[in-house]
């Protein structure tokens, strides 16, 4: 990691590629700075910051010569990419994978595991470059679906950078990215970042479904919280830059004159929806002969992805299509589609776009589409018509738009039709408050307002970790328990020494689990306590055998000391059941996939496998219900994990615990660890001076945390080393 000589706080942006365009010229790289794009929005801010840019150059040349110029001449460093595993990581799973399922095209998904393998080395890859470069203070802002697992990647070898990632493309809805292979590691890996932002609040909530639907992580509005951190979800749409449009209309030209020009302006990819386009266009002059003649339809198509077979079947779709057109309607004095197979300069694109009548901006599916943007600045008079996709991300923000479903072609041409035809005053009216808001919206608000609140989440998090449990030293912890001949330790089962299952009855210990509270049982020095809500006879069942390890059921309400076969507890009340037990089977009858569990001491609704939007509200609609019904008893509904308990006010881990201590006042060593709600009752009895631990780093009366269940296992396993 480089060293931080000037604690100088700079921007690092990291994408799939540089922001370079690279010519090889005998044997000597020539290099410029490209215009446009993620360009534009980022390099006034680099200079202010005085940052770098990390990305592929797009080519597996590495030479020193190259590598320096890109760093001296542009701030950018170069990720060195094999030529195989950039194919595999951006034609294979990035394009041929995440491109079509995040569009919601799942039929055109293909998965193949070398290229999922490529992806993940070479996100490793720019991980390792970013390390290299990162000084303290610096902040890092990751662009795309190319680098979803950066995020995670970063956060475990720079734990205290800021990171920021945002994502172009759409986010599909949950139902849709379930189908993605690998997709929990995705969402794992985007959840290292300390802020997550999308186009529109549309992605962001299909975000967090998905996240709830594979993760069972849930979320507020703005926020969710993993593994004792605060991630925030932001809908920033980008904007763009318009000056450099404005600055070219002085140049622009006007051709096409006497007749209405409508233009549209795209990369040639199938989510774009160029064929719609053309036949909606078809039915426009078959429906309107008077339009014939007197329009002319402009596509500009930029070459994408040619090397792929579905890209070079729809390039001969939009050829024959344009024949086809170009033959019935066409004459010797007039062309209906001009077709410009190629990018075009900016000062070409802005004459087009001032002179066009209607644009026309209609993909089947897209993040942003900033055409839109470009046409709109590029109308101060307040002429001229968009005509847009309502599935595009631009459409949430312009709604003075004639917005268009594009898969229906008959009223995307009438749509058109009526763009035609608009009266001077309504298109003013429309264009002008397009044009104002595309002019405030620009992509500086957009990417400052992008850092600051990067700025202020990681300036929380430091806080928080100021302020609330801090870190598990294990050192510490191994040190005091090598030292104290008597030892207390209790331990929670679900979400602390196992994850959560589906089903209650799958959670059973595993054989290394077993062997480990095996061994520390064993030692004379301690007296160790397996705390659970689970019923008793689950936890007989599991770990019953073990010689000298106690076991105390339902919350407490009943338990065994190490050593012993007796079994203590008061006898469990069982006439409210009656009462209760209908009314959670009534909520499993409305919500499949959950179930109720009895325990001796108490009813549980599980909904662990129902569906989790739907689950949740019902699981709140039951403790209020079940709140009022037990004010004036002694029981109780909490809201656990994924489930609703209902049991008396007495089985609580709280008074256990104090009941346990008072019979062990010798204890040189106490520790305590859990995950949930049940658990800080427990916490809250234990002595100042124990090691209380919190399973993540939500607010807890714990006095240390430590992230998951695979941490509190790699401590068990070292306590129990001789």
């Amino acid at each position: 990691m480089a060293s931080d000589s000037n604690n100088q706080r700079r921007l690092i942006v990291v994408s799939n590629r540089l922001p370079v365009s690279l010519e090889l010229s005998g044997d000597q790289w020539q290099s410029k700075r490209s215009a446009g794009g993620l360009a534009t929005a980022m390099d006034p801010l680099l200079r202010q910051a005085g940052g770098l840019w990390i990305g592929w150059p797009g080519t597996d040349d590495n030479s020193p010569d190259l590598v320096n110029q890109l760093r001296e001449e542009h701030n950018c460093i170069a990720v060195d990419l094999p030529a195989e595993i950039a194919e595999r990581f951006y034609e294979g799973y990035s394009n041929q994978a995440l491109w079509p399922l995040f569009h919601s095209f799942a039929t055109r998904l293909e998965f193949d595991p070398q290229n999922w393998d490529a992806y993940g080395e070479a996100n490793r890859r720019f991980c390792a470059a970013v390390v290299e470069q990162y000084q303290p203070g610096d902040r890092i802002w990751i662009h795309d679906y190319h680098l979803m697992l950066l995020p995670g990647m970063l956060r475990r070898e720079i734990p205290d950078a800021p990171i920021g990632f945002f994502l172009h493309i759409p986010f599909p809805a949950s139902d849709i990215f379930s189908l993605l292979p690998r997709g929990d590691e995705l969402l794992n890996g985007l959840l290292g970042s300390d802020l997550i932002a999308f186009h529109t609040h549309t992605h962001l909530q299909h975000f967090r479904r998905s996240v709830r639907r594979l993760l069972g992580i849930e979320s507020k509005l703005d926020t969710l919280d993993t593994e004792g951190r605060t991630v925030g979800l932001q809908a920033l749409p980008i904007g763009i830059a318009p000056d450099d449009f404005l600055s070219h209309l002085k140049q622009a030209e006007a051709p096409y004159q006497g007749q209405k020009l409508i233009i549209a302006v795209d990369r040639l990819d199938y989510t774009k929806g160029l064929p719609e386009r053309l036949r909606a266009y078809a039915r426009l002059l078959e429906n309107e002969p008077d339009l014939r003649g007197a329009v002319v339809l402009l596509q500009v198509a930029v070459p994408s992805r040619e090397n792929i077979e579905s890209y070079q079947e729809l390039t001969d779709e939009v050829n024959r299509l344009i024949g086809e057109i170009n033959g019935r309607f066409g004459t010797p004095q007039w062309v209906p589609v001009v077709y410009m197979y190629r990018s075009i300069p900016r000062d070409e694109l802005v004459a087009l776009y001032n002179r066009a009548d209607v644009a026309w901006v209609s993909p089947l599916r897209d993040g942003m589409n900033l055409v839109a943007k470009e046409y709109v600045a590029c109308k101060p008079q307040g002429d001229g018509v968009l005509v847009l996709s309502s599935f595009a991300g631009a459409a949430a923000e312009m709604g003075e738009a004639l917005l268009v479903n594009p898969y229906d072609e008959e009223r995307t041409a009438a749509a058109v039709s009526r763009a035609l035809h608009m009266h001077h005053a309504e298109k003013r009216e429309r264009m002008s408050a397009l044009h104002q808001r595309v002019l405030r919206n620009n992509v500086f608000h957009w990417g400052e307002a992008f850092l600051g609140a990067l700025e202020q989440l990681a300036l929380k998090r430091t806080e928080a970790a100021s302020t609330g449990p801090v870190a598990l030293s294990e050192e510490g912890l191994l040190t005091a328990y090598r030292h104290a001949a008597n030892r207390v330790l209790l331990l929670d089962y679900d979400g602390t020494l196992t994850s959560f299952t589906a089903r209650p009855q799958d959670a059973g210990p595993d054989a290394e689990l077993l062997h480990v509270l095996q061994t520390l049982a064993a030692d004379p020095a301690n007296h160790i306590v397996l705390i659970s809500g689970r019923k008793v006879a689950d936890l007989d069942k599991w770990v019953g055998h073990i010689p000298n390890l106690g076991i105390a059921g339902e919350h407490g309400a009943r338990w065994r000391e190490p050593g012993s076969q007796e079994w203590h507890g008061t006898p469990a009340a069982t006439a409210w059941k009656q009462s209760v037990r209908p009314i959670l089977d009534h909520f499993t009858d409305r919500t499949p996939g959950s179930c109720v569990e009895e325990k001796e001491f108490a009813l549980v609704w599980h909904y662990r496998m129902a569906e989790p939007e739907f689950a949740d509200w019902l699981a709140a609609e039951l403790v209020a219900m079940l709140d009022g019904m037990l004010a004036e008893t002694e029981l109780r509904a909490y809201r656990g994990n994924k489930i609703v308990e209902v049991k008396p006010l007495a089985a609580n881990k709280g008074a256990f615990t104090s009941a346990l201590l008072a019979t062990r006042p010798d204890a040189d060593f106490l520790a305590a660890v859990g995950d949930d709600r049940t658990d800080e009752d427990m916490f809250a009895q234990m002595p100042p001076n124990a090691w209380t631990i919190h399973v993540g780093r939500e607010t807890t009366k714990a006095l240390y945390f430590t992230p998951d269940v695979r941490s509190v296992r790699a401590l068990l396993t070292r306590l129990a080393k001789p």
